[in-house]
């Protein structure tokens, strides 16, 4: 998205937004571009008795919107240089106008008086709407995939109908699978922090043995999907547990296997430590810290776990090795796949927010475990 004009039907430019690395080159041009847009539009009315919708220049595709619903009736024209992003500047444009003519209704309703100070505050509006869009981290994650490094697709996914909207991939990606399974396990996550923890999700992780990630940010329109590609694995070691491949769904020798993990030594950033069966039965834990209290939450992470394993196998054919859930401002929770147990660790998100990390911990135990 490169530009953003809201123009009334007297062709006055009364907002218009640039990208910051931009602004001071574009910001300059703006009633100069508008004029033109206006007047390119008017014409099209005017000659031709239809609103142009979209334009297409040598590099640049022009949206346009109007809103008539007002005394004051409104253009709102959004130029994107990526024809990818088509289908999200017309998402946005349609917020936007939505989210102007909403805030400022009533000087709307009303003859245009010739102020726009008024209307500059809409700039953070515009910044959550991209935001939400996850239009943010598009180009940081570009240039990383263009580095040929870890990254390995960047995907924006429409929760609700598992539209993709937009795809950059270094290795095939299995869009179907993709947009059925990653809203499923989103879901499944929403459900278990806000029923228990009264908290919001900000991302989901899965890691398979063979350390190939799925990163599931969440934000207000779009889901932003990421897949990394480790170069470590930890598939022959986690393969090698004698108690990973036992399939019963109930735990034989329970105390047996409470024996190994109590003897384990665990990392200070994990305040609170379980053990349960497929069921949901707690086998053994331990609370470094009280302050949440998970008790009644940890039986449910089952379901969670559960769909982590469809989804790792559905995605990658790899069984799962761990999978967490980022709160927006308390508790991260992992879940280490044992095939017929689970380890399920609780920390701070603070400190629990990087993947790396994550990985780090998990592969210290399994280490232990050997």
């Amino acid at each position: 998205m490169e530009d953003l004009f809201i123009i009334n039907e007297g062709g006055q430019l009364i907002f218009s937004w640039h990208p910051k690395d931009k602004i001071n080159n574009l910001q300059n041009n703006d009633d100069l571009i508008s004029g033109f847009l206006s007047a390119l539009n008017s014409f099209a009315t005017l000659e031709r008795g239809e609103d142009i919708k979209s334009l297409k220049l040598k590099e640049t595709s022009i949206i346009f919107e109007k809103n008539e619903n007002h005394f004051q009736k409104l253009t709102f024209v959004i130029t994107t240089k990526d024809e990818s992003l088509i289908e999200i500047c017309h998402s946005i444009i349609h917020d936007l106008m939505d989210q102007f003519t909403q805030i400022h209704k009533e000087r709307l309703s009303k003859k245009f008086d010739g102020q726009i100070d008024a209307y500059f505050p809409f700039l953070k509006q515009v910044e959550k709407t991209i935001y939400d869009h996850g239009l943010d981290a598009l180009k940081k994650s570009n240039d990383e995939i263009k580095k040929d490094g870890i990254l390995k697709s960047f995907i924006l996914l429409e929760p609700k109908s598992g539209q993709v909207f937009y795809l950059n991939a270094k290795q095939f990606v299995s869009k179907e699978k993709l947009s059925f399974l990653a809203p499923l396990i989103t879901n499944s996550a929403r459900l278990l922090y806000k029923n228990n923890l009264e908290e919001n999700i900000h991302w989901i992780l899965l890691t398979t043995a063979r350390n190939e990630i799925l990163l599931i940010e969440t934000r207000q329109k779009l889901l932003i999907l990421k897949q990394y590609q480790l170069i470590e694995s930890i598939e022959e070691d986690l393969l090698s547990l004698e108690f990973f491949n036992t399939k019963d769904i109930y735990v034989k020798k329970p105390k047996k296997i409470v024996k190994i993990f109590e003897d384990l030594i665990w990392d200070p950033k994990i305040k609170q430590i379980y053990l349960v069966d497929l069921v949901g039965k707690v086998l053994y834990s331990k609370i470094i810290d009280n302050t949440y209290d998970c008790k009644d939450y940890i039986p449910e992470t089952i379901s969670f776990l559960t769909a982590s394993k469809k989804t790792s196998e559905q995605i990658y054919s790899r069984p799962l090795f761990n999978s967490s859930i980022g709160g927006e401002k308390h508790l991260t929770t992992i879940c280490v796949n044992f095939n017929n147990i689970a380890l399920i660790l609780i920390g701070k998100v603070l400190e629990l927010s990087d993947f790396n990390a994550i990985q780090k911990i998990c592969k210290e135990i399994v280490i232990q475990l050997k």
